[in-house]
């Protein structure tokens, strides 16, 4: 008894571990997609079991729809984006500093992992970044925190949030599109964002040299970090 309860057992981790791999495939063969797609243009399902080499039948077993993946990978990239920032800048106290990090971070991750750039600069990844996640409140946070305590200027936290967040996806596009892997490239845009958060230009530099270093410090902590192009 106890030989067929183990064999069974054996039989149940095998198949929801080929489930599991079959389900890491099919996401990863859509970031791929998006990778291989034209610019302007988003990958349909034939895209994606070609690049996963797996029948349409196969697709759907794992996933209703191909806005399902998408929504699924959107989901878990903003968690990892907004958790990553969280645990690397949260013991930063000038919240200067902490806000030029967020572009900095966007913006050398599309410069070191393509496939994450053509997905968020395809996709609406505000509604992600801005979804029923708690973690989605970190960057609205960290501004009003930087706000009330003057180190930062606006009057409506929502543009605010839109242009940090905006910017750092159009810097990224661009990253994609022109294979434009400059670090001086990457400063200079979170530097014009510290500008429209009311620093002067001074304050802007420092804050980002200060968040740039901070970064390069402590980037063991993440997987994706590849120094490439200067950066």
């Amino acid at each position: 008894m106890e030989s067929t309860a183990s064999t069974e057992d054996f039989r149940v981790r095998s198949a929801a571990e080929k489930r599991e791999r079959m389900h890491a495939r099919l996401i990863a063969a859509t970031m791929e997609a998006y990778l291989q797609a034209p610019a302007g243009f988003h990958p349909v399902i034939d895209d994606v079991i070609r690049v996963a080499d797996v029948s349409r039948g196969t697709f759907y077993k794992y996933f209703d729809s191909l806005d399902e993946v998408r929504a699924k990978i959107g989901r878990s990239m903003a968690g990892e984006m907004l958790s990553s920032y969280e645990a690397l800048f949260a013991g930063i106290e000038d919240y200067a500093v902490r806000m030029a990090a967020g572009p900095l971070m966007a913006l050398a991750r599309a410069a070191m992992e393509p496939r994450h750039a053509a997905f968020i600069s395809r996709v609406d990844f505000i509604e992600f970044l801005d979804g029923e996640d708690p973690r989605s409140v970190i960057v609205k946070r960290g501004l009003e925190e930087g706000r009330q305590r003057g180190q930062v200027q606006f009057e409506s936290l929502e543009a605010a949030v839109d242009l940090v967040v905006g910017v750092s996806l159009e810097g990224a596009r661009r990253i994609l599109q022109t294979g434009a892997l400059d670090g001086a490239y990457i400063r200079e845009t979170a530097t014009l964002v510290m500008l429209g958060l009311g620093l002067s230009r001074p304050e802007a530099k420092a804050a980002v040299t200060a968040a740039w270093e901070h970064l390069q410090k402590v980037s063991g902590r993440l997987h994706w970090w590849r120094p490439v192009g200067g950066i």
